[in-house]
């Protein structure tokens, strides 16, 4: 389970970036675990879906769920289906899965 709590302070901000953006970054990863096990959690209810669909679920932003679908991708426990979707702007979106992986927290 560790593995959920290893994020990667690099991703969550720019390369050069100030250090106020590096200090912002370590002050919210330890509050990104929630909402990463939380969207894993909704996918895993839903079967396969969009981070719309994730988003919407959960009553949450969808800017505050697709970059912990990234990082859940990075940890490979969930999976880009191939599949896509027609969001409500009209842009296509990934459908996602939970692999056996990120089932073990789930379940």
């Amino acid at each position: 389970m560790c593995e959920l709590y290893n994020v990667r302070l690099k991703k969550m901000h720019h390369r050069d970036g100030p250090e106020t953006e590096r200090t912002a970054a370590r002050k919210v990863a330890p509050r990104v675990v929630g909402r990463r096990l939380e969207a894993l959690g909704v996918l895993a209810k839903l079967g396969r879906a969009s981070g719309s669909d994730i988003a919407s679920t959960a009553g949450l932003s969808i800017l505050s769920i697709r970059p912990r679908l990234t990082e859940l991708q990075d940890m490979e426990l969930i999976v880009d289906t191939t599949g896509r979707k027609q969001n409500e702007y009209g842009n296509q979106e990934i459908i996602w899965e939970v692999t056996e992986k990120g089932k073990q927290y789930v379940d």
